[in-house]
């Protein structure tokens, strides 16, 4: 993607765009997600424009994720799946890290599939963080431990979105 710097905003039309290509139809194959960790933003977008801009959480340290419980969210070309119901999340759309890519260099550093960590994804607030921390820290505050948090009235928009995997790029 070229450098576009994206403001919290719902585009107009996104809407009608969702409902032409909704997911009695399929999402289209120009659909896909854009996160960027040090802007907070989770993107949607169809034919490369915004459809909807959210703030979201990423995970508490910077960097890419090398190993399990290291609090960091994957950078780099994934694959999203539609949603499953979460208890604790209300919804989680999965994605596919540790991909091949993430494996083989983590077994040139000796370290197994395992040991690099799973059940990573996009999921609502799920009751946390509480209020007070958010408004004390803003949206911005980066408290999941690897995935990617939006609102959880925003996780309804991304599920309604996210009805076929479809790739995301993950930023640093």
């Amino acid at each position: 993607m070229t450098e576009i710097m994206f403001r919290r905003h719902l585009v107009l039309g996104a809407a009608a765009a969702l409902h032409t290509h909704g997911a009695a139809a399929g999402a289209p194959a120009n659909a896909r997600l854009f996160a960027r960790r040090s802007e907070n933003l989770l993107v949607l977008l169809l034919d490369e424009k915004p459809v909807h801009v959210f703030r979201a959480a990423f995970g508490r340290e910077h960097g890419h994720k090398q190993i399990r419980d290291d609090a960091r969210t994957p950078v780099g070309d994934y694959m999203v799946f539609p949603a499953r119901r979460s208890a604790r999340w209300k919804w989680f759309h999965a994605i596919d890290y540790p991909n091949a890519r993430d494996v083989a260099s983590g077994r040139r550093r000796g370290l197994s599939r395992e040991a690099l960590g799973d059940e990573i994804g996009i999921h609502g607030h799920g009751g946390w963080p509480p209020t007070d921390l958010v408004a004390s820290h803003g949206m911005s505050w980066n408290w999941t431990a690897g995935c990617i948090s939006v609102n959880d009235v925003e996780i309804e928009v991304v599920r309604e979105f996210i009805v076929r995997p479809m790739p995301i790029r993950i930023e640093g």
